[in-house]
């Protein structure tokens, strides 16, 4: 593998942002070994990284090759380049982007895994998984953790004694919100402190809205953020949270409001709002902040459909990829493939597998069974499209997507002015 220059590679990295299916074989497992250590570089820590550690115990007692395992707390893609440069990379790094792996494949950093990995990733994978860590077509990494960024979290008890169900529509969702309204009940909770919560509000209404394709488009900037797709899409928002009333603490208010405070409001002992909107860590938070309890207290509807758009799913995921030609670390990432290692931590909680063959009966309750099986099996998956464009303007605070999102939601009526002002701001970050 050859050498980057530092300032080459430290650019790559910084500006790159932060029902029970069995098809084929359900257990396939990488090449037997019998010695050796490697080491291996993640973003988890705390119960994460002690979940995955009983993941890479699995692998060790199945192959006999040990595994120093490096959490690292923040900036993992700056001590990443740092390793590199030096000459010394871990064996193996699981990255949080498919945009830094595209990155990093393209200068030659990674060590390509098609064989043995490839065949196992087709046996357990939807293709959106596999394109997502491809480069031109060649496979360089394995997707072990997913995230499902199209869950809606709702007061259980006040949706049964006021006789409300769950929408199945973006209209229901609608008429739902001034139902709750007309009951003195705020609908809804937005952290719109944190930018991100308000692009993945936007990334999910824009994926049934302007389909897939003009997804990707704009993900890679081949239509412009002034396209009539995002406005149409920056509208139907405002039917939501953009009305003021709909909002807890009001518009001006929820931009004060982080996303675990934003949950915190909706089921806490002296709750201010019935919805909250985000990714299916919710669940984790709502347990360990709160005495809400799962099915009971708290649940969750899919992100509804907007005009008859199919079920889909916006999403994230950590990949593993290989970075030395130690023979043990193509090995792991193969074992990382299998439905065997995901069940590990599934059983564990806290984590949704993107592997369809993974044995539904192992995730510890009903709700995180049926957000990880609905990642797994989306008709339509998209990954988060903040993650995938340079991360000056997808994941910098007060700039770009997030920063834009905030203005917008101060002022949802300004929509041309945001979208010019997001298209600036693209041009920039993509080169022009």
């Amino acid at each position: 593998m050859r050498k980057l220059p530092p300032v080459l590679l430290a650019f790559v990295l910084m500006t790159t942002s932060c029902a029970d299916s069995r098809e084929g074989p359900a257990r396939t497992s990488p090449p037997e070994a019998s010695s050796g250590r490697i080491e291996v570089m993640a973003g988890w820590t705390g119960d994460e990284a002690a979940a995955f550690r009983q993941v890479l115990a699995g692998f060790t007692q199945k192959t006999g090759i040990n595994v120093d395992f490096e959490s690292v707390q923040q900036d993992l893609p700056t001590i990443l380049s740092s390793r590199v440069d030096g000459g010394d990379p871990p064996d193996v790094a699981v990255l949080a982007q498919p945009g830094l792996l595209k990155e990093l494949a393209t200068l030659g950093v990674l060590v390509p895994v098609e064989s043995p990995v490839s065949s196992s990733v087709d046996q357990n994978y939807a293709p959106v998984w596999r394109d997502l860590a491809s480069v031109d077509g060649t496979l360089y990494g394995v997707f072990f953790k997913g995230a499902n960024k199209s869950t809606v979290w709702y007061d259980v008890k006040v949706f049964e004694a006021h006789g409300l169900a769950p929408p199945k529509t973006w209209d229901d969702w609608v008429a739902l919100s001034q139902e709750l309204l007309e009951a003195g009940i705020t609908p809804i909770a937005v952290g719109g402190k944190d930018g991100w919560v308000l692009s993945d509000w936007f990334e999910n209404v824009y994926l049934r809205t302007a389909g897939p394709e003009k997804y990707d488009q704009l993900a890679k900037h081949e239509i412009p953020w002034t396209d009539q797709s995002v406005k149409e899409a920056l509208a139907i928002m405002a039917e939501l949270i953009g009305v003021e009333d709909y909002v807890a603490r009001g518009l001006d208010g929820a931009t004060d409001v982080d996303w675990r405070e934003s949950v915190k409001m909706v089921f806490s002992d002296t709750p201010e709002a019935a919805v909250v909107y985000e990714g299916d860590f919710v669940a984790g938070e709502i347990i360990s902040e709160t005495d809400a309890r799962p099915g009971t207290d708290f649940a969750f509807f899919e992100w509804p459909s907007i005009d008859g758009s199919p079920r889909a799913v916006v999403g994230g995921g950590d990949v593993a990829v290989v970075l030395t030609d130690h023979p043990g670390a193509m090995q792991l990432v193969g074992y990382l493939a299998t439905a065997e290692a995901a069940e590990i931590w599934a059983a564990l909680g806290g984590f949704s597998s993107p592997n369809k063959n993974v044995d539904p009966s192992v995730y510890p309750d009903d709700i995180s069974r049926a957000f990880a099986v609905a990642l797994a099996n989306a008709e339509v998956f998209r990954f988060d499209l903040s993650d995938l464009v340079p991360a000056s303007f997808g994941a910098t605070p007060e700039a770009g997507i997030w920063g834009r999102l905030q203005d917008w939601l101060n002022n949802p009526a300004d929509i041309d002015e945001i979208s010019a002002r997001l298209e600036t701001e693209a041009e920039a970050a993509f080169g022009g």
